[in-house]
C-alpha cells in the first residue's frame, strides 16, 4: 500500500475519533511503515483541538512528523511524547529527505549529522534500503567522494504559512512551462508550414516532370512518325524511279533483226 492509500486509511479511522483515541491514532500513524505525510491528519478539526487539550503532545508529534526533523526533536525532546524505535527511524528518514530537498549534492558527514547516524555503513543502509527502495529519494552514492547526488526527493508536507511561497514558485514554474510550450507550438507550426511547402514543391516538381515526360514522348512520337513518313516517301520515290528506269529501257529501239545490206557489184 502506498503513502496516499495509507493516508486515506488513517483519515477514515480519524473521522469520528476525539481526544485520547485521536492521540493514539497519531502515535500509530507516525509509526506506520510507508506513511510519510501527515498534513491531512493535522488539518482535521479534531486534530487541531488537541493543541489546547491535555493531549497537546500528540498534536506536537503530528507537527514534528509533518514538518520537522530529527534535530528539531533533539533540540526539545520534552515537547513531544517519547518516540518508539519505529518513530525514531522514520523521523531520521524524513530528516534525510528534508536535507536532500534543499541541495542536490550532500556530503556523508552532513547527512549523518542530520539523522544522527553513527557511521557510513548505517547511513548507506538507510539511504539504499529505506530511501531508495522506499521511493523517498532517487540518486547515486559516490562512495569515493563520500557524498550523495540527489536526482529526486519525496515531497514532504508544507506548513500553511509557507504555502504562499510554494504557490509563487509554482506560478513561476507554470509561466516558464507555458513559455516552453509556446515555443514548442511555434516550432510545430513552423514545421507544419515547412512540410506543407515541401509537399507543394514536391507536387509541383512531379507535375513539371510529368509534363516534361509527356513532351518528350510527344516529340519522340512525332519524330517517329516523321521518320516513317520520310521512309515511305523514299520507298515510293525509289519505286517510281525504278519504274521509270524500267519503262525507259522498254522504250529504247533494239537492233533490226535479219536486216541485209545489198552490196553493189
Amino acid at each position: 500500500m502506498d503513502n496516499s492509500a495509507k493516508v486515506e486509511q488513517f483519515l477514515l479511522l480519524a473521522k469520528n475519533a476525539r481526544g485520547l483515541a485521536l492521540a493514539d491514532l497519531a502515535s500509530k500513524a507516525t509509526a506506520e511503515p510507508g506513511l510519510f505525510t501527515f498534513g491531512e491528519l493535522l488539518s482535521l478539526p479534531a486534530a487541531q483541538e488537541l493543541q489546547h487539550s491535555e493531549h497537546s503532545a500528540a498534536y506536537e508529534l503530528l507537527q514534528l512528523f509533518a514538518y520537522g526533523t530529527w534535530q528539531d526533536y533533539r533540540a526539545n525532546p520534552g515537547k513531544y511524547q517519547p518516540l518508539s524505535e519505529a518513530q525514531q527511524h522514520k523521523l531520521k528518514l524524513l530528516s534525510l529527505v528534508s536535507a536532500a530537498d534543499r541541495r542536490r549534492t550532500l556530503g556523508y558527514d552532513a547527512l549523518m549529522a542530520a539523522a544522527e547516524l553513527p557511521n557510513v555503513r548505517a547511513l548507506e543502509d538507510a539511504l539504499i534500503t529505506d530511501c531508495f527502495y522506499g521511493g523517498l529519494l532517487k540518486g547515486k552514492l559516490d562512495q569515493r567522494n563520500r557524498c550523495l547526488h540527489v536526482e529526486e526527493a519525496f515531497c514532504r508536507d508544507v506548513r500553511p504559512e509557507d504555502l504562499g511561497g510554494v504557490a509563487g514558485a509554482l506560478g513561476d514554474w507554470l509561466a516558464a512551462a507555458n513559455g516552453v510550450l509556446q515555443g514548442i507550438e511555434q516550432r510545430i507550426d513552423w514545421t507544419v508550414d515547412v512540410t506543407a511547402a515541401a509537399e507543394r514543391a514536391k507536387a509541383e516538381a512531379a507535375k513539371a516532370l510529368e509534363a516534361e515526360r509527356k513532351s518528350i514522348r510527344t516529340t519522340i512520337e512525332l519524330q517517329a512518325q516523321a521518320d516513317s513518313a520520310g521512309m515511305l516517301m523514299d520507298e515510293q520515290e525509289a519505286a517510281f524511279s525504278l519504274a521509270e528506269l524500267e519503262g525507259a529501257q522498254d522504250a529504247r529501239p533494239g537492233p533490226t533483226a535479219g536486216r541485209h545490206t545489198k552490196r553493189r557489184r
